[in-house]
């Protein structure tokens, strides 16, 4: 039986809510963990139109991107959109849950499946907002009980390094201990000394996930008291930042790269900055509003940076420095949520059916 808690672990392991901005609002926003749930609803954002959709479908959890409550409440009045929203899920016993600036600033995340479309290559964050210290755990095990406990090390989320998983490296040996007065030993006899075929397993874990990797550690390993070790790594851990900067499989004219835009975000049509006989070969993204990383595109080298929510004085700063510049919308950058949600998720929840929303939300009409 799948719960609000075994579906929203899954979406964490991917965006982690403490990669969220402190002013965001991220996570189990309505609901209760222990609700059983079948049908699931993935949308951009919470209204009225997608809470009925929502129970059209018969779904008992809808994802979103946009969180539906942003400030902290005073008061519901049920008068108001989100008082009747917030009514009318409640009645309902509708879940919705959200995953926003963490699921932007998650690798890969919102902004890599933007890239991706874009045709991009080789992506790296932007702007880096936080970085994963990395630590090697080493513990020793009775030869017996080897793979119990490098699995339930490896399943607990331990062993990945860049695009590779399941790292590690052991070697044999022979461990020794003497069991005191108090001891309760798995192996050997109290007040004699023991020795014991062992292998030495070593792996990489990051900080954010140390304690559930140790906890499942201990609870697979059958010693009373575990042997292991715990260093923390110089090497650089997993860098997680807003927007993207990569490169197409091959050059292009601006000209020519724009119509793949308009093709692969839905847009009715296309404003940017700069010659249509500009070439292209670095692009950034950013999805929903990024007029504040146009200069950081600049200055990674980009040739053209694509986002939303671009205002005029914006557009000439792009013009001043040089930078090809493409408006493609906040919603349209971000739509693509549904879509990202929906792969990411398929095949990895159980007697589950997924649905993607198609309530258009943007409050925007083009003539």
């Amino acid at each position: 039986m799948a719960t609000v808690r075994a579906i929203t672990s899954v979406l964490a392991k991917l965006a982690p809510e403490e990669l969220a901005y402190d002013w965001d609002n991220v996570g189990l926003l309505l609901g209760d963990y222990s609700r059983e749930v079948k049908r699931v609803l993935l949308a951009l954002e919470i209204t009225e139109e997608v809470v009925t959709e929502a129970l059209e479908k018969s779904c008992e959890l809808i994802i979103t991107h946009h969180p539906l409550i942003f400030q902290p409440l005073k008061k519901i009045n049920t008068q108001h959109q989100l008082g009747k929203i917030l009514q009318q899920a409640l009645v309902a016993g509708l879940n919705i849950y959200t995953a926003h600036t963490n699921l932007d600033l998650a690798a890969p995340g919102l902004n890599d499946y933007l890239a991706e479309l874009l045709g991009l290559d080789k992506c790296q964050p932007l702007q880096i907002m936080t970085e994963d210290q990395n630590y090697k755990l080493v513990v020793f095990i009775p030869r017996e009980y080897y793979h119990q406990v490098k699995d339930a090390i490896w399943e607990a989320g331990a062993g990945f390094i860049g695009n590779y998983s399941h790292t590690s490296f052991r070697s044999k040996g022979t461990g020794t201990f003497k069991p005191l007065a108090a001891s309760d030993p798995f192996l050997g006899k109290r007040d004699e000394l023991t020795e014991v075929e062992e292998i030495r397993f070593e792996t990489i874990v990051t900080e954010r996930s140390l304690q559930v990797v140790i906890k499942a550690m201990l609870a697979a390993h059958p010693y009373e008291e575990v042997a292991y070790d715990l260093y923390p790594l110089a090497n650089q851990g997993k860098q997680y930042g807003l927007g993207r900067i990569g490169r197409l499989k091959e050059k292009l004219r601006l000209d020519d790269y724009l119509p793949l835009i308009k093709a692969k975000l839905a847009l009715p049509s296309v404003k940017y900055v700069g010659s249509g006989d500009r070439i292209i070969e670095r692009v950034a993204v950013c999805s929903g509003s990024g007029a504040d990383l146009i200069r950081a595109a600049s200055d990674a080298g980009a040739d053209l940076y694509i986002t939303g929510d671009i205002k005029y004085h914006d557009a000439q700063l792009a013009e001043q420095i040089e930078l090809g510049l493409v408006e493609a919308g906040h919603y349209e950058t971000e739509i693509i949520v549904r879509d990202f949600l929906n792969n990411y998720l398929t095949g990895k929840l159980s007697d589950v059916a997924l649905f993607r929303s198609t309530i258009n939300t943007n409050p925007w009409s083009v003539f």
